[in-house]
């Protein structure tokens, strides 16, 4: 049998009208800039900059780790455009580190209880 693969749509998202418009909330590491947008899916977009890492590969590493994080957990994050952006303190956690700093954010974020423009987590 022979199966074709599947193809993912790729969305493209604006990332200054993001961080220009969007609501600022830090967390242990990352900075997370929250976009409202009319459609139901959500999008993400993770920046990790060469000041992080000069390594290739230690800055795909983390923006891997982000992108599983989002799949495992933000699934029922809605009509929102995150973007993620990577400081130095990133290095210092691991996959599963990173994923229990981001669990409250994500529950914020899921029961909308974001009513001011900035909140700061574990900072």
């Amino acid at each position: 049998m022979i199966t074709l693969p599947v193809t993912r749509k790729k969305i493209k998202i604006n990332f200054n009208i993001a961080i220009k418009n969007g609501a600022k909330f830090n967390v242990r590491g990352i900075s997370i800039y929250v976009k409202n947008k009319n459609t139901k899916s959500s999008n993400l977009g993770v920046i990790i900059s060469k000041k992080v890492s000069n390594l290739a590969v230690v800055r795909n590493k983390y923006r891997r780790y982000i992108k599983e994080i989002f799949r495992l957990d933000f699934q029922s994050v809605e009509y929102k455009d995150l973007v993620f952006i990577l400081n130095k303190r990133i290095l210092d956690l691991d996959f599963n580190r990173i994923r229990k700093e981001l669990s409250d954010f994500r529950e914020q974020i899921v029961d909308e209880k974001l009513n001011s423009n900035s909140i700061n987590l574990g900072d």
